[in-house]
């Protein structure tokens, strides 16, 4: 009797225990927080590793407050947390300067350490942004200009560079290939935003880390990793994410799903999105209006233009996407951690939509101009090893291997035959990465890349009355290769706790082989056998006045080889303009200046400014050009002015970035940013790819369950003097000004965009894009902007 009295004590006392833990999470992610500080008049303690605390020695009716350095402060009562299912949720600090990243060096690291300009986007920000693609998402934070010429596109510009100028990083590894051309590009719509745990753009030259490409930034993705389980059981977690858009009728469905035991993990996606075409605003120039199209049923000798029924909605823009990403994890110890993925992305046809609203002699000059499926797989394995050595800490094998398939298929109006010209490329990429910490102020970062691209391009014509098919001149010389080889270094070395000193470099070498078909054109060269080099580095300074102050100097360099599309391309930039090979072409290199002030309010304001120029040498840039003493050829049928890529003596950039945080309350704030550019070659020429002054400003509520967010996306204007040569050749896209030249008018939006937890699985998600439904087209984009959009989304979680 006495055993069982002792037995049914012990039972009431672990009951009692567990019925007074409380554990502190993340809001935004869900994850415990350790290292809470919890006061009350009479009694104090703090949250261990898995958040939790127990709640039973504060007095019933005692008011708590909750602390943490990365967290704004918190207060509530005994009998309210008892309430809330013995859950206290945390809202991370907006304006903190702790941040960490691990773009920078390929490894984590605090910001408060770094002297380059980043900005994250985590999460809880494409929950509270509903982004439809990831494009969409890179425009969230400021510094980065999306331009689209349709909709199925988003090409980033980050100050002043833009296409093959960026770089795209994936888990890791570099997505740029041979073919990314200077023109726009729109490769990052492969990437599924529902699939991503963070994304870090680094502004400036990040070519010590990265390599060629990497001279106005980098932006670096990392998807999700498989998480393991924190405790002997095997645990399942996952969601479905649904969202419907009203401006093009988007319907998109997502499901993720992790499985995670001690040592194992693995985690999936996948999505799948569709468009139809997009409507404009109704508040606007009716010069932006589709009053007619081709019809798109099957040709029979004749095209019938069809006249648009509602000119505001944008025919042959919709299209749709599916997503798939599967990763495996295996870490049988501390030391060593195992990692394969495996990614797809594949499109459906995606219509050229600048391409076909362009007349000639008053007719629609295309009847067919879209690209076909977009494919993209990449697998990759990641070792990862920590334990301390005397040559490295810390070291990291990647290899991966991509595919890569795009075609073009165009047809101009009443024409029997439909182009198709077709790239298919295999990518092989090696990384191997170390750290070395010699003591608590000394930081080595070190590492070998290598890379390899295969080009395979064909090009066909198809009668489609006929259906016969014949050969064409390709885009590129098929079996072309490029190579790429370098070593790297990268110090860190705190002086004290006030200054940090950051140096680095790195050496490249590149080699592209490429044969041009005799049977297409008559080239006075056969091919190219190039090979080139570069030395680049940096060298930057942290230092912190106080812990509210960080002020950061960077001076660093990048360079760009040229890529198979610089070199041998062959393609009509616009109707009646066609860009041809030029086998002399040399890299380009960049130097940049920066200087980055940043000031902390006592978790009340923040304020970031920073300035940058960046001088750029034997800049390719798009000129006239002779071809066999001729300046025009025949293309496709057209005769076409010839142009071509050379490079310019130089070009100089220079802007500045500002941004402003304010905490009203500890649920209100606000957030304002604006970034300013200007750039020009040394012909006094306007720069293709700098945007107009941009920036936006929010007004944010949030607590436990509410995000409500109002604010104002806002662009400048480009007067005709103001645009580049290549820009001012495309009057479909601009408004014509009182002189009838082609400008880019200013524009502004009102939106509103909210998230509330239902509970602490269901967070349902609805906003309106665009509220004063204004019909504008942004910067050097083809495709009009969305009209007023609303957005519902569902996210629920299991």
């Amino acid at each position: 009797m006495r055993r069982l009295l002792t037995f049914l004590f012990y039972l009431l006392f672990i009951s009692n225990l567990l019925g007074q833990t409380v554990q502190v999470l993340n809001a935004k992610t869900g994850q415990p927080v350790e290292g809470v500080l919890l006061f009350s008049e009479k009694y104090s303690t703090q949250t261990d590793q898995f958040g939790k605390f127990q709640i039973g020695k504060f007095p019933e009716k005692s008011i708590i407050l909750f602390k943490h350095s990365s967290f704004l402060h918190y207060t509530s009562t005994k009998e309210k947390i008892i309430r809330q299912s013995r859950i206290v949720l945390l809202i991370e600090d907006p304006i903190r300067l702790d941040e960490i990243v691990v773009s920078v060096n390929r490894w984590e690291q605090s910001k408060a350490e770094i002297p380059h300009t980043i900005k994250s986007i985590q999460v809880e920000d494409i929950l509270h942004t509903n982004p439809q693609t990831t494009a969409d998402l890179l425009g969230i934070k400021g510094g980065v200009f999306i331009q689209k010429s349709q909709m199925g596109g988003g090409s980033p510009m980050i100050r002043g560079f833009s296409a093959n100028r960026v770089l795209i990083v994936v888990d890791g590894i570099r997505m740029n290939n041979a073919i990314y051309r200077s023109g726009n590009l729109h490769n990052v719509i492969s990437l599924d935003a529902n699939s991503l745990e963070s994304t870090e753009i680094i502004f400036g030259p990040g070519s010590v880390i990265y390599g060629s490409d990497a001279l106005g930034g980098v932006m670096s993705f990392n998807t999700h990793k498989p998480k393991l389980s924190t405790s002997t059981d095997v645990e399942h977690s996952g969601k479905v994410f649904s969202r419907y858009s009203s401006a093009n009728f988007e319907k998109t469905i997502n499901a993720t799903y992790n499985f995670g035991s001690k040592k194992w993990a693995a985690f999936f996606s996948s999505t799948f999105t569709d468009f139809d075409d997009l409507r404009m605003g109704s508040n606007g120039s009716d010069f932006y209006l589709r009053p007619e199209y081709v019809s798109n049923k099957k040709y029979s000798g004749t095209d019938n233009i069809i006249q648009n029924e509602n000119k505001q909605i944008q025919t042959y823009t919709g299209y749709n996407q599916l997503n798939l990403l599967g990763k495996a994890r295996f870490r049988p110890n501390e030391n060593f951690d195992f990692l394969i993925s495996a990614h797809h992305s594949e499109t459906g046809d995606i219509p050229r939509y600048d391409r076909l609203i362009q007349y000639k002699n008053n007719k629609l000059a295309y009847a067919d101009w879209y690209y076909g499926p977009q494919k993209w797989t990449m697998f990759s394995g990641q070792f990862q090893y920590e334990k301390e050595h005397t040559l490295f800490d810390k070291v990291s094998l990647l290899s991966g291997y991509q595919s890569y398939t795009e075609s073009r298929l165009n047809r101009k109006l009443n024409d029997d035959n439909l182009g198709d010209r077709e790239e298919n490329l295999g990518i092989f990429s090696v990384n191997l990465d170390f750290g070395k910490k010699f003591d608590e102020k000394t930081e080595l970062f070190y590492g070998i890349e290598a890379n390899l691209n295969k080009v395979n391009s064909e090009g066909y014509s198809q009668n489609l009355l006929t259906e016969a098919t014949e050969q064409i001149a390709s885009r590129y010389p098929d079996g072309s290769t490029y190579k790429s080889a370098a070593g790297y270094y990268s110090f860190k070395y705190n002086l004290n706790k006030r200054f940090i000193f950051q140096s680095g470099s790195r050496f490249t070498f590149t080699h592209l082989k490429g044969e041009f078909d005799p049977q297409f054109y008559s080239f006075p060269f056969e091919g190219f056998n190039m090979e080139n080099s570069a030395f680049n580095g940096n060298l930057g300074i942290v230092w912190h006045p106080t812990k509210d102050w960080q002020i950061n100097i960077t001076t660093s360099t990048g360079f760009r080889s040229p890529n198979i599309d610089d070199v041998a391309k062959v393609f009509d930039s616009e109707p009646g303009n066609v860009i041809v090979p030029n086998p002399d072409l040399k890299p380009e290199y960049a130097r940049n200046l920066e200087l980055s002030i940043i000031r902390s309010y006592s978790s009340k304001a923040r304020i970031e400014v920073t300035g940058f120029y960046t001088w750029l040498k034997n800049a390719m840039v798009r000129r006239d050009y002779v071809l066999n003493g001729q300046d025009s050829i025949l293309y496709d049928g057209v005769m076409s002015k010839v142009e071509a890529l050379v490079n310019a003596e130089s070009a100089t950039i220079v802007g500045a970035n500002f941004t402003f945080e304010y905490l009203i309350t500890n649920s209100l704030r606000t957030r304002n940013d604006l970034t300013i550019t200007k750039g020009k070659d040394s012909d006094d020429m306007p720069l293709r790819h700098v945007p107009p002054t941009f920036g936006s400003s929010h007004l944010i509520y949030e607590n436990q369950k509410m995000y409500l967010d109002l604010y104002v996306d806002y662009s400048g204007k480009i007067d005709y003097d103001e645009l580049a040569p290549s820009e001012k050749e495309k009057p479909y896209i601009y408004l014509p000004d009182e002189n009838g030249n082609p400008y880019s008018p200013s524009w502004w939006t009102l939106n509103l965009k909210s998230n509330y937890k239902l509970n602490q699985k269901i967070t349902l998600a609805a906003g309106i894009e665009n509220i004063l439904d204004k019909r504008y087209r942004t910067y050097s984009s083809g495709v009009v902007s969305p009209g007023a959009n609303f957005i519902f989304s569902v996210n629920a979680k299991f």
